[in-house]
C-alpha cells in the first residue's frame, strides 16, 4: 500500500520540519491534489530546499479525507539541480500579495527518513553535477590568477563576474578550463519576457543577475572561444546566456566570430541559443558555420507564446521561419522548452506541440523548468477548463508520436548529437517495486 509522504513545512526562521499526521499535496495550474508514488523520486543530490515566506502549505488530512491549509508554518520548495524536470509545484496559499523571486518552485515531501520530490531526470548530469564545481573562495583566487595571465578581453571580465558573483557553472568552465564555454554577446533583446532573469522592471520581482552591458567584437569572441578550445576537454562554444538579451540581436558579430573560429577549428562544436525571432539573422549565423540551434519557446500556441515572451517587432511565425532555415542548413535542431506544470501539459498546448515537432522534425527537446511565480505567470495567461495530462504523460505522448526524438537538458558536442543517453526513463515502475 502506498504511504503518502508527510507534509514538509518551515517556521519563520527557515527551520524545516515534517508534520506527523498531515500529508504532502502538490499543485498543477490551480489544482491541488495528492501525487502518485510513481511521480516521486528521492531528493537529488545538490538540490536546495528553501521556504516560501508569507505562505501556508496545503496538505492532505487523511482522517478527514480532504485538503486543508496548515496554519502552523510556511510552505517549502526545492530548487532542483540541472538535469531534473519538475512535475508539480508546491501546494500553498499566500497570506499577502507579493511576487516571489524567479525560482523554479518544486513540491517536496518526507517519507521513510528522506525527502521526496515530484521530478524526473532528463539528462546525464555527470559533467554538470554541482559537486564537480568549486563554490568557495579558492575558486575566486583561480579566477583572479586567470585574469592576470590572460590578455585584456572584456568577455573574460564578464565571465568572471558570472562565475564568481552568480556562481554560473557554465562560466566556471572557462576558468578550469573544460567542457562548454558560454559566450554572452548581446545587451539588447526584442522580447520582454515575464520571467526574464536578466532584466525586470523595478516594480516586479528582481532579476537574479545583471545583464551584459556591452557588445563584444567578433575578435573578442573568437579569442575567448579559441583559447578555450585549445585547452579544454570536450569543448563546446555556446552563444545565448542568461546574463544577456538575445544573441539574435548580435548576429552580425556572432557570424563574424564563427567564421574566424571555424577557419581555425572547423571541427569545434558551436551552438546558438536564441529566440530565433529574426530569420535573416539566424540564416546568417548558420551560413557562418553554427552546428546546432536551440530555439527558446514556452509554447507553440501564439496566444500563450505572446503572453509570456511579449515580443517586440516579431511574431511566432518568424520563429517558425527560422526553424525552417535550421533544417535547410542541416543543423541540429533543439527546442529550449520552458515547461510549467498546468501550462505545458494542457490538452490544447500538448496537441499543438505534438503537431509542431512532427512537422518541423525537431531533433531534441531540452526540457527546462520555467523560473517564475505561479500567480504572476497565470495573471498573464487566459485558459478555460481543459484536461491537464501531467508533465510526464506529455513526454510519453511526444515519444509515442515521434519515437526518434530525444529529450535532454544540456548542449551536446557534434559527435553526441544523436546519442541515446537513456534519459528520461518513462517506463512505469516494475510491479511490487517502489519508485522511491
Amino acid at each position: 500500500m502506498y504511504k503518502i509522504p508527510n507534509l514538509v513545512y518551515a517556521n519563520d526562521k527557515g527551520e524545516i520540519f515534517d508534520h506527523p499526521t498531515l500529508k504532502m499535496a502538490v499543485r498543477s495550474a490551480n489544482y491541488d491534489f495528492v501525487p502518485y508514488e510513481a511521480e516521486l523520486i528521492r531528493l537529488p543530490d545538490s538540490s536546495r530546499l528553501y521556504f516560501m515566506p508569507d505562505t501556508r502549505p496545503v496538505a492532505y488530512d487523511q482522517e478527514a479525507a480532504n485538503l486543508t491549509e496548515f496554519k502552523g508554518g510556511n510552505a517549502v520548495s526545492v530548487f532542483l539541480p540541472p538535469g531534473f524536470l519538475r512535475l508539480f509545484l508546491p501546494a500553498y496559499r499566500k497570506t499577502k500579495d507579493y511576487i516571489m523571486p524567479l525560482y523554479a518552485y518544486t513540491a517536496v515531501g518526507y517519507l521513510d527518513g528522506h525527502f521526496v520530490v515530484p521530478a524526473i531526470q532528463v539528462d546525464d548530469i555527470s559533467k554538470w553535477n554541482p559537486a564537480n564545481y568549486d563554490f568557495s573562495e579558492n575558486f575566486d583566487k583561480k579566477v583572479e590568477d586567470f585574469l592576470k595571465n590572460n590578455p585584456e578581453n572584456r568577455l573574460y571580465r564578464q565571465l568572471a563576474v558570472c562565475a564568481v558573483k552568480y556562481h554560473c557553472t557554465a562560466a566556471k568552465n572557462v576558468f578550469y578550463p573544460r567542457w562548454e564555454c558560454p559566450m554572452p554577446t548581446s545587451p539588447a533583446c526584442n522580447a520582454s519576457c515575464v520571467g526574464c532573469i536578466s532584466l525586470q522592471p523595478a516594480e516586479c520581482c528582481p532579476s537574479p543577475q545583471a545583464r551584459l552591458s556591452f557588445a563584444p567584437t567578433p575578435e573578442e569572441i573568437a579569442d575567448v572561444a579559441l583559447r578555450h578550445a585549445e585547452k579544454a576537454r570536450d569543448p563546446i562554444i555556446s552563444f545565448g546566456q542568461g546574463c544577456e538579451g538575445d544573441p539574435v540581436m548580435a548576429a552580425d558579430n556572432i557570424a563574424g566570430a564563427v567564421k574566424i573560429i571555424k577557419k581555425s577549428m572547423p571541427s569545434l562544436t558551436v551552438n546558438f541559443n536564441s529566440n530565433c525571432s529574426v530569420p535573416d539573422k539566424v540564416k546568417k549565423v548558420l551560413d557562418a558555420g553554427v552546428d546546432s540551434v536551440r530555439v527558446s519557446l514556452n509554447s507553440v500556441v501564439e496566444e500563450t507564446y505572446n503572453a509570456y515572451y511579449r515580443p517586440r517587432g516579431y511574431e511566432l511565425a518568424d520563429v517558425v521561419k527560422s526553424i525552417e532555415h535550421v533544417k535547410e542548413a542541416g543543423a541540429f535542431l533543439q527546442l529550449n522548452l520552458l515547461m510549467f506544470p498546468g501550462v505545458s501539459d494542457r490538452a490544447g498546448e500538448a496537441a499543438a506541440l505534438l503537431d509542431f515537432i512532427d512537422e518541423h522534425k525537431v531533433d531534441l527537446i531540452q526540457t527546462r523548468n520555467l523560473n517564475i511565480d505561479a500567480e504572476l505567470l497565470f495573471s498573464h495567461l487566459r485558459f478555460g477548463p481543459e484536461e491537464i495530462h501531467g508533465v510526464k504523460n506529455l513526454l510519453r505522448l511526444i515519444k509515442k508520436r515521434r519515437p526518434e526524438i530525444q529529450f535532454g537538458y544540456f548542449n551536446r558536442m557534434k559527435d553526441d548529437f544523436y546519442k541515446n543517453t537513456g534519459f528520461p526513463d518513462l517506463r512505469p515502475p516494475k510491479k511490487g517495486r517502489s519508485a522511491i
